[in-house]
C-alpha cells in the first residue's frame, strides 16, 4: 500500500507544479479556462518581494504542495 501511496505523490506532483507554474501550453489553457488566467507566479513573486534578501531572522514557510514557489527565494536569502 505504501508504494500505491508513494507512486501516487510522485506522479500528481508533477502535474501539480506544472499547472501551477504554467510550465506548458496545456497548463496555461488549464488555468485560462478554469482560473480566469490568475498567474500564482506573480502573486508569489508579489508576496514573497515583502522579505528583503537580507532577512536573518527566524520565519515560518507551510508549502501545501512542493514548496515550488518559495525555493528559490529561500536559496538567495544572505545568511
Amino acid at each position: 500500500m505504501a508504494d500505491k501511496i508513494q507512486n501516487a505523490y510522485e506522479t500528481s506532483k508533477n502535474i501539480y507544479d506544472d499547472v501551477l507554474t504554467q510550465r506548458n501550453i496545456f497548463s496555461k489553457l488549464y488555468i485560462k479556462l478554469f482560473w480566469s488566467g490568475t498567474d500564482d507566479n506573480d502573486i508569489a513573486r508579489k508576496v514573497l518581494s515583502y522579505v528583503p534578501d537580507d532577512f536573518s531572522g527566524k520565519l515560518l514557510d507551510v508549502p501545501v504542495g512542493t514548496a515550488v514557489f518559495t525555493e528559490n527565494k529561500w536559496i538567495s536569502l544572505k545568511m
